[in-house]
């Protein structure tokens, strides 16, 4: 068995240990050190140095050289996200013109951390080290050298180059969050390696199965002769586990369950406060609502409960947030001074925050939840996995022992709680992905290799749907022009093909600007204490048509105001947001143009844009229960039970029918996004079909 280094390095000294269940394990030896040395580098330099994954430098280099897959399984906060691509870039991986690749499944922490590395390396960002996230490309082809980029965007790039012959090493990180793009792409460069075997791949997470992992990568090359080559790495996957550098963290649990988490979670904050020494408080809650909520009921609590309070810096941490925020989550904590960092999952592990030595662990996470029978798909409320529940705890040993907190009892985290999460892929409408996979060429779907196989019933759901919208032919490729349009168009297909649709209404100008609206989490700000206020500006951009045409209001009333922020404040709207429209939509108009579509305006012709609307989501059709009394809808393909969400303009409006975006669920399923519409409009738009499911009900 050949072994080889890169020439001028030093070979590590190391025990390699071949495994029973196929990979390689490294141990490192224990003359390792992490110690600084005394050359005068800069403290970065040494911050890089002090962390938990330097002294596993040279073997990652060596194991990344010798063979095809490297899996390196460490702590949040190890440095592996960050110093494993400065280290490929030292070594020589990005010479050449060659691109060093690294995934992250949240836009979010793409940005953090290319942020991160750039400032590190000493560079501006956008040039040496860049990302590209949907919508937004800070790179610059000749100069960059490390690119960050979300799963779903190198997924896009191997449209236009399917082996990624850019990338010498492409490292997938996070990747036991197993997002259905991730296990995509997974599954891609899975089969990119059989044709690119000299493709170096690292995947990164904090709690992934190894072993599954690593006999899913196992990969005998189709030609014998290049197993054996000495120009090739070993197709055999090598797993490397680097410690992290956490402290003990003390964990406690509720002596009975809570009925109320977010009161409950308020309440521990404010404990923890009067009765711990100083150090930071990371909360674990839902999402954005969940979020606004309890910072609304932190400040209540901290102006009633006077001065000693008045040192709690409550800060919101989710991914719709503007970069200015985020910046104050990430500097550190002035003396005197407690940060309350309200987040989501992504601070689980996609993103570290230094000063956390409290937790306080909801036990719950918003997930995507799909039932391919009723063929719904919603954002549910549901408890963690121990898994989860795990990372979150870590967070709390970061600087020193630390405290979780957990809103649950000992019985159920032990007896109750799952071991681990269930993948995405396997609890999500895979509309989008059967037509990325189809884009890119791979036709016979069901037998694509999948870390997770997704359910026969969700893939047969979603090509019937995409048969529907005219977006696969009868024998399931996809159709020209149209289904490739769509596969372009870096949407979810629905709103792609409301845009192409737009064109023979003659209102693509404003499906453009709706699509944009839709591209962006939501642009209306609450404010606490100004109900009143806040509904007076909602009212003036409201449309009776819905909320699809109240988003043209805005935009007409933001580009009037010479896209003033101080107009935005002014009207409860996300300044950040709706910059982030314009952009978008100046995107969209360029690939539009691209396929030859001309903008056109229908002068205020709502129905031609409501029938471009439905042309896109006609599936998504409602119609509201005679007599009731509650706003009850029921879903007309599986008489589903649905109702408008409050934040919606036609929010106790209720026209008759409608069609929804999208769908979230908590107490009920809420359609969000809503639009009214006349019933003969759907036989225009769908007469196959909506015949279909009228001659068919057993299949209802």
């Amino acid at each position: 068995m050949s072994r080889f280094w890169k020439p001028g390095s030093e070979k590590p000294s190391t025990l390699l240990v071949d495994e029973e269940e196929g990979g390689v394990v490294f141990l490192p030896s224990s003359t390792s050190s992490a110690s600084s040395s005394g050359f005068g580098y800069a403290s970065l330099e040494r911050q890089r140095q002090r962390l938990p994954v330097y002294k596993y430098r040279k073997a990652i280099l060596y194991l990344v050289e010798r063979h095809a897959t490297t899996i390196v399984v460490g702590e949040t906060g190890s440095g592996k996200s960050t110093q494993i691509p400065q280290y490929l870039k030292e070594a020589g991986w990005a010479d050449g013109g060659r691109l060093i690749g690294c995934t992250q499944p949240r836009r979010l922490a793409v940005q953090t951390v290319a942020s991160r590395v750039a400032e590190e390396v000493g560079v501006k960002l956008g040039e040496e080290v860049g990302y590209t996230i949907r919508f937004e490309d800070q790179t610059n082809p000749g100069m960059t050298m490390i690119k960050f980029l979300t799963d779903g965007v190198l997924i896009r790039e191997m449209m236009e180059d399917p082996l990624l012959t850019k990338y010498s090493v492409i490292m997938v990180d996070e990747a036991h969050e197993r997002s259905i793009s991730t296990d995509m792409l997974l599954g891609l460069l899975k089969k990119i390696q059989r044709r690119r075997p000299e493709l170096r791949l690292i995947i990164s997470s904090a709690t992934i199965e190894a072993r599954s992992m690593s006999s899913f990568f196992n990969i005998r090359w189709k030609n014998s002769l290049l197993g054996s080559s000495d120009d090739l790495p070993s197709p055999e996957p090598a797993i490397l586990s680097v410690e992290g550098k956490g402290y003990t963290v003390e964990i406690h649990y509720v002596e009975e369950p809570v009925s109320d988490y977010l009161q409950a979670a308020v309440n521990t904050v404010l404990l923890i406060h009067e009765k711990e020494p100083p150090g930071d408080i990371l909360v674990f809650l839902t999402g954005q609502d969940d979020i606004e909520a309890a910072v609304k009921l932190l400040n209540e609590e901290i102006q009633h409960l006077g001065r000693h309070y008045l040192d709690l810096l409550i800060l919101p941490l989710y991914s719709g947030l503007p970069w200015g925020d985020q910046d104050l989550i990430f500097a550190p904590t002035s003396k005197g001074k407690r940060k309350v960092v309200l987040s989501t999952n992504i601070a689980e592990t996609s993103l570290t925050l230094e000063g956390v030595v409290y937790v306080v662990d909801s036990g719950f996470s918003k997930q995507k939840c799909y039932n391919p029978i009723s063929d719904i798909e919603s954002l549910v409320v549901a408890p963690i996995s121990k898994a989860s529940a795990r990372q979150r705890a870590g967070r709390a040993g970061r600087v020193r022992p630390g405290k979780c907190f957990r809103l649950y009892t000992e019985e159920y985290y032990l007896n109750e709680m799952q071991s681990d999460g269930i993948p995405e892929m396997q609890r999500s409408n895979l509309v989008s992905c059967v037509i990325q996979l189809k884009a890119l060429g791979i036709d016979n779907i069901l037998g694509f290799d999948w870390p997770a196989s997704p359910s026969p019933e969700a893939m047969i759901r979603a090509l019937e749907v995409l048969f529907s919208l005219g977006i696969l032919d009868e024998d399931a490729k996809l159709t020209v022009p149209t289904g490739f349009q769509v596969a372009e168009i870096p949407l979810d297909p629905m709103i792609s093909k409301m845009i192409l649709s737009a064109n023979e209404f003659g209102c693509s100008d404003e499906i453009l600007t709706i699509a944009s609206f839709l591209s962006v989490q939501s642009v209306c700000v609450s404010v606490r204490g100004v109900k009143k206020e806040f509904d007076e500006a909602k009212l003036r951009f409201a449309a009776a048509e819905g909320d699809h045409v109240t988003f043209l209001n805005i935009y007409k009333g933001f580009h009037q105001s010479g896209k003033s922020s101080q107009w935005c404040y002014k009207n409860f709207l996300n300044y950040q947001a709706l910059k982030k429209v314009v952009d978008i939509r100046g995107q969209l108009l360029r690939i539009v143009k691209s396929f030859g579509i001309q903008l056109k305006s229908c002068d205020r012709d709502m129905q031609a844009v409501r029938k471009a609307i439905i042309a896109g989501s006609f599936t998504n059709a409602c119609h509201l229960e005679e007599y009731s009394q509650n706003g009850m809808y029921k879903t007309i393909r599986t008489s589903q039970e649905v109702y408008i969400h409050p934040s919606s303009v036609l929010f106790r409006v209720n026209p008759k029918w409608v069609v929804y975006q999208s769908l979230v669920s908590t107490d009920k399923h809420y359609m969000r996004n809503v639009i009214a519409i006349e019933p003969s409009w759907l036989t225009e738009a769908a007469p196959h079909f909506y015949q279909f499911r009228t001659l068919n009900p057993a299949l209802h």
